[in-house]
C-alpha cells in the first residue's frame, strides 16, 4: 500500500490529490474501507496483462456499493500496462464495456512510461466537481419539497385545530 497527497491545477483550479493505492492486497482491507467511506472518488486499475486483476475489477464497483450504499460515486476505470500490448489479455473493448456498465470514464494507460497517468486524474477530478455542481441543485430540490411539505402540514394543522 502506497499513499500519496499532492496538490495539481486542474482547469485552472486548484485540485487536492489524496491517493491511497492499494494494488489490491487485501491485507488492507480495514484501511481500504476507511477511505472508500471519505473518498470523493476512486480509480479502478487493472493490468491489461492479467485476466485476474480485470475480473477483480470488475467486483470493485459492488466493494466500493458495500460500504457507501450507494453507486452515485465519481469513478474512472483503467487498463494499465499498455506497454506490454504483445501480453495482453484484456481487450480495450472489454475495458469499454465494463467501463459503460459503470457509466464512468475510460483509460488506457502506462504508468511504467507515464502515459496518459494525468488525464487518469485529471478525469476523475472533473467527474468529482460535476457531481459537486449537481449537488446544490439537488439541495434545493429538497429544500423545497421540505418547504413545500410545511406549508402543506402547517394548512393540514390549522384545518384540524379549526375543526375541533
Amino acid at each position: 500500500e502506497d499513499a500519496y497527497k499532492t496538490q495539481v491545477r486542474i482547469d485552472d483550479k486548484p485540485a487536492y490529490l489524496d491517493i491511497l493505492d492499494t494494488a489490491g492486497q487485501a491485507e488492507f482491507t480495514a484501511m481500504r474501507d476507511q477511505y472508500m467511506r471519505g473518498g470523493e472518488g476512486f480509480i479502478i486499475c487493472y493490468s491489461i496483462t492479467d485476466r485476474q486483476s480485470f475480473q477483480e475489477a470488475a467486483e470493485f464497483k459492488e466493494l466500493i456499493y458495500r460500504v457507501r450504499h450507494t453507486y452515485d460515486i465519481p469513478l474512472v476505470l483503467v487498463g494499465n500496462k499498455i506497454d506490454l500490448e504483445e501480453f495482453r489479455q484484456v481487450s480495450t473493448e472489454e475495458g469499454m464495456s465494463l467501463a459503460r456498465e459503470y457509466s464512468c470514464s475510460f483509460f488506457e494507460t502506462s504508468a511504467a512510461l507515464r502515459f496518459y497517468i494525468d488525464d487518469v486524474f485529471h478525469g476523475l477530478v472533473r467527474e468529482i466537481r460535476k457531481k459537486e455542481s449537481l449537488l446544490p441543485m439537488v439541495e434545493k430540490k429538497m429544500k423545497r419539497k421540505d418547504s413545500l411539505w410545511r406549508k402543506l402540514k402547517g394548512s393540514l394543522k390549522k384545518k384540524k385545530e379549526s375543526t375541533t
